[in-house]
């Protein structure tokens, strides 16, 4: 990190520390018998007065002891760690106690203040948004908001890596009909159109750098890559984006605008290229409530098909209820059309959005995510003489195991069912996904 961007760090920490850490909302864990209770107060006092290796030692001498509860020792261990800027042993102390009682809020702020000392921007922004669903005292409201506004300003770089096995039982999205009705005489269909299976890699990489302009103004560059490789590569597939443009500070959110180029390859052969622009911001508009919208529009070309090239127009907007510490709801709606040249090919759909994620003890989480969206077809479809309009419906659940880390990333369990129900029956498929990855853990 900087040595600016550390004493930057470093002036603001001191400034909103106070706060949260003497009006958090909940206790660290169940109180201790009485003798116990004594003999963490010495250790509390020495925490308090900043005598870290006095704290050290007397944390020492208890460990281990029946009468004093495990949970406290963690939560001084990790508040000593922290005094002594041992981020990491702090980091790990808050987090064991969270993997078991994900709704101990006071553990929460300090794992949020830990890892904001630390720059540790993306994991401090995830649990100070699940602590500001407890119902904070207005003091201490006010300044875990300070603190991501905080963040908002000081980020100058963000990194999101993950990996993982790719089972797919329809890997070309294709029909499992064996005929076809074409003007009215049915058909066979090869083995090649029919859907197939295999089982992938995926890769996904996402990161930005931004620029400080002015005190509200900053520029920002990002880019990502999604890839999928399969043993069949006519099915491997990647798309790469990069952009770049202003991003604007403002109360309790930011929003930017930023041109970006974009190129998908199927089958290791390019598929269409495109260029755009992208309006995009983020907006906590209520103490519990968080919008994240977007807008697109690009031109797309592909280079093997030019009856295809035209203007896509995408948008979405999304609303975060922090329901509690623990968990948060998200309901969703986007839109879509693509104006391709030949009018077979236009379509404009509509989609909408709920999910459910929850921190369970165990060092659990869990996601559940279903989406439904309808899509129809301008022209008639050339092969079959027909309007074509489709229903898709998209079902998630996910599995994170949080306390198993490596290198800090979690193993992370996914399944997602596809059902795409079209007029033309040769259109219909159905696909199951199962994702075996790892990701950075918050």
């Amino acid at each position: 990190m900087p040595t600016s961007r550390l004493r930057t760090s470093s002036v603001r920490t001191r400034r909103l520390a106070g706060a949260v850490l003497v009006l958090a909302l909940t206790g660290c864990a169940p109180s201790a018998g009485a003798q116990g209770a004594d003999a963490l107060g010495p250790v509390r006092e020495a925490i308090a007065a900043g005598a870290w290796l006095e704290a050290e030692r007397r944390l020492a001498a208890i460990r281990g002891r029946l009468d004093v509860d495990p949970l406290e020792i963690l939560f001084l261990t990790g508040m000593v760690a922290r005094g002594e800027k041992q981020y990491d042993r702090a980091i790990d102390a808050f987090r064991r106690i969270l993997d078991q009682h994900p709704e101990i809020v006071r553990v929460r702020l300090e794992l949020a203040r830990t890892l904001f000392e630390k720059g540790d921007d993306e994991a401090a922004t995830h649990h100070f948004e699940l602590a500001l669903a407890a119902r904070l005292p207005v003091t201490v409201q006010a300044n875990v908001e300070r603190y991501l506004d905080a963040i908002r300003r000081r980020r100058d770089w963000t990194l999101d890596v993950g990996a993982g096995l790719l089972p797919d039982s329809n890997i070309n999205t294709g029909t499992n009909q064996q005929y076809v009705t074409i003007g009215g005489l049915p058909f066979t269909l090869s083995a090649e159109a029919r859907q197939k299976s295999g089982v992938g890699v995926q890769l996904s990489v996402q990161g930005s750098r931004t620029f400080r302009v002015s005190e509200r103004l900053r520029m920002r560059a990002f880019a990502s890559l999604l890839r999928r490789d399969y043993p069949d590569s006519r099915f491997d597939d990647m798309t790469v984006r990069a952009g770049a443009g202003p991003r604007w500070l403002f109360d309790r959110g930011e929003a930017g605008i930023a041109p970006f180029h974009a190129e998908r390859r199927f089958g290791n052969d390019l598929l269409n290229r495109a260029d755009g622009l992208r309006i995009d911001g983020v907006w906590q508009f209520a103490e519990r409530f968080i919008a994240d919208g977007a807008f697109e529009y690009q031109r797309v070309a592909y280079p093997e098909s030019s009856m295809r090239d035209g203007g896509v127009t995408w948008g979405f907007l999304g609303i975060r209820h922090l329901w509690s510490a623990t968990a948060h709801v998200l309901v969703g709606v986007d839109y879509y059309r693509d104006g391709a040249r030949d009018v077979s090919y236009r379509n404009e759909s509509v989609g909408w959005t709920v999910g459910y994620f929850r921190e369970w003890s165990h060092g659990i989480s869990t996601g559940l995510t279903g989406r439904r969206a309808d899509t129809q077809y301008e022209g008639r479809q050339p092969l079959f003489g027909e309007y074509r309009n489709e229903r898709l419906g998209t079902y998630s659940a996910m599995l994170t195991k949080r306390d198993w880390s490596l290198a800090n990333f979690v193993p992370t369990l996914s399944f997602t069912y596809f059902d795409n129900r079209s007029s033309i029956p040769f259109h219909s498929f159905r696909r199951r996904q199962v994702l075996i990855a790892f990701n950075r853990r918050l």
